[in-house]
C-alpha cells in the first residue's frame, strides 16, 4: 500500500490541489472535493502512473482513499487489467 498511497497522495495534491495534510485513507473521494469530471480525470491520471485499467465504479464519490488503493494494490498484484508494467 505504501507506494500506491503514495502515488495516489501525490496526484490529488499535485493535480487536483488537495493539501497534503488533509489527505487520509478514512476520506472518501468526495470529502476530498472531488466531483464527477475530477474522478474521470483521476483515472486517466492513475491509468498513464500505475499501468492498470480502473473502472469508474471503483472510483466513485464514496469510496475510500484506502479502497482505492486496495483495489489499485489487487489490480498490480494480479496483473488484472494491466496494460504495461508500471
Amino acid at each position: 500500500m505504501p507506494d500506491t498511497y503514495d502515488t495516489v497522495r501525490s496526484v490529488l495534491s499535485g493535480a487536483f490541489r488537495v493539501p497534503e495534510d488533509e489527505i487520509r485513507p478514512e476520506l472518501t473521494l468526495e470529502q476530498l472535493d472531488l466531483d464527477s469530471l475530477a474522478l474521470t480525470e483521476l483515472v486517466l491520471i492513475l491509468h498513464e502512473r500505475l499501468g492498470v485499467r480502473i473502472s469508474n465504479e471503483h472510483l466513485a464519490r464514496g469510496t475510500t482513499l484506502a479502497q482505492v488503493v486496495d483495489h489499485l494494490d489487487a489490480l498490480r498484484a494480479d496483473g488484472a487489467g494491466a496494460v504495461s508494467a508500471p
